[in-house]
């Protein structure tokens, strides 16, 4: 990277967070320059061990976008300063953050359709120095986690938009690609996106997974791309018992590689133009009894329709009401997005960004030329995060506020600090989150966006 750029990016940095953040915003503030899509992604930005909570996120300076890493030591107070570990070519390049059980630190920085780049922190728990940034794939948003033996397991959308590749890197070992894990049905040739997550069982033993589908076909000569894309839209689940070398149904059926929306077990679909589905994929959480909790929402017929899946004894698939107790909370308001989070004693917490349903300027089907929160994008004031419990597995919630509402900036893409490896959300304790505070349209040509990043401690 250019040291006369790494230079004026260390000048924007902050050196004490705590001293500059406003208490009724977060506990600490990050980042004055963070990306426009800082927070954002699937995959891990926070993790907490052995006394330290770490971060990752993509800060912006000059229309150029860099994965930044700091952390705060509980013991002594301190923070570290912030660590630049690679430049993305694009505000889709967001890290991931995972831990080994030595304490080593991993980052995968997605590409958008370019290389992707692996750093580990040179010493344990610390983000101080790294690794030089190592390229492999083409490949976008990552997901990773790090496995019983220490061998990282990581998930990406391929290069080709085919489907979602599984990567694996053995302990001291090398990046290898082991194929398409999932992927679309050849009637959908056009733009896919598919979005996942993945997360352990008690002990590692059950690896498991959820999955957006977003699939589209080419389009004919008198059509523009987005008249087809996205007109099949599912939310699907799978797992494994082996670390990821073979994956099945919950009823057990082994999926032959790639799976594919007709395989895996499918939670909820629908294939349709005008509206366009409207099916987003929000993740899911493991609790101690190693059953999943599949988190997506639909905005067909009706808009922020918050769903929370998981299984009863027989393995049928239930919904846990959690639409409703965002209503019941907050009245006139939905979830533009949430994630569903177990702590070690099987506390149920839900970050959840809320919008108004009935805001006049909503336009929740804009036909076959966009998405139904796309409307959001112009209006980021409008989000709202909140915060849900249930310690009888999502059969009651109870909910609160976490940070002031601000009239004039969003509250915008909530990430969730989730158990990672052998390091899980302590009982007693809660997850902590960041988030961006400001804006997450595209940025216009040449301009850069600078956001506020918080982090927020929440206590029980």
């Amino acid at each position: 990277m250019d040291s006369n750029v790494l230079s004026r990016l260390v000048k924007q940095d902050v050196a004490d967070p705590f001293a500059l953040a406003q208490p009724e915003l977060g506990n600490a503030l990050l980042s004055t320059i963070a990306g426009e899509r800082a927070s954002q992604g699937p995959g891990n930005k926070i993790v907490s061990a052995d006394g330290k909570t770490h971060f990752v996120w993509q800060d912006s300076l000059e229309q150029r976008y860099f994965a930044r890493a700091r952390t705060y030591n509980h013991g002594s107070g301190e923070w570290t300063l912030p660590a630049t570990l690679s430049e993305g070519i694009d505000e889709h390049s967001r890290p991931t953050l995972a831990i080994d059980s030595k304490g080593y630190l991993h980052v995968v920085m997605g590409g958008h359709n370019s290389p992707l780049q692996y750093n580990r922190s040179r010493d344990p728990h610390d983000t101080s120095a790294w690794t030089e940034a190592e390229p492999f794939g083409k490949n976008t948003y990552p997901v990773l986690l790090a496995g019983p033996d220490d061998t990282l397991i990581l998930t990406v959308r391929d290069g080709t938009h085919s489907g979602m590749e599984l990567w694996t890197k053995p302990d001291n070992g090398s990046w290898q690609s082991d194929g398409l894990l999932v992927a679309r049905q050849d009637r959908f040739s056009g733009y896919t996106a598919m979005s996942n997550d993945m997360a352990w069982g008690p002990h590692q033993q059950a690896l498991h997974m959820s999955q957006g589908f977003f699939l589209s076909r080419r389009p004919a000569p008198d059509e523009h791309a987005r008249d087809v894309a996205g007109l099949y839209q599912a939310i699907g689940y799978l797992r494994s018992l082996d670390s990821g070398l073979t994956w099945h149904t919950t009823a057990g059926t082994k999926i032959a590689l790639p799976g594919s929306s007709d395989t895996v077990d499918l939670l909820e679909e629908d294939e349709s133009n005008n509206p366009k589905p409207g099916i987003n994929h929000c993740g899911l959480a493991i609790d101690s009894r190693n059953r999943p909790y599949v988190g997506y929402l639909r905005h067909t017929p009706e808009p922020c329709s918050a769903f929370l899946k998981t299984q009863d004894e027989s393995g049928t698939w239930q919904d846990l009401q959690l639409v409703e107790a965002i209503a019941s909370a907050w009245p006139g308001y939905g979830a533009s997005r949430f994630k569903p989070v177990f702590t070690e004693d099987d506390v149920l917490c839900i970050l959840a960004e809320i919008v108004p349903i009935e805001h006049p300027n909503a336009n929740w089907n804009p036909g076959i030329y966009g998405l139904p929160d796309f409307w959001l994008r112009d209006y980021p004031e409008l989000s709202r995060l909140v915060w849900l419990e249930s310690s009888d597995y999502g059969r009651n919630f109870t909910t609160r506020e976490p940070i002031a509402d601000v009239l004039d900036k969003g509250q915008l893409l909530p990430s969730v600090e989730r158990p990672n490896g052998r390091f899980p959300i302590p009982a007693g304790t809660r997850p902590s989150f960041l988030y961006t505070l400001g804006d997450w349209r595209y940025a216009n040509e040449g301009e850069t966006i600078d956001n506020e990043l918080y982090w927020v401690r929440m206590e029980p």
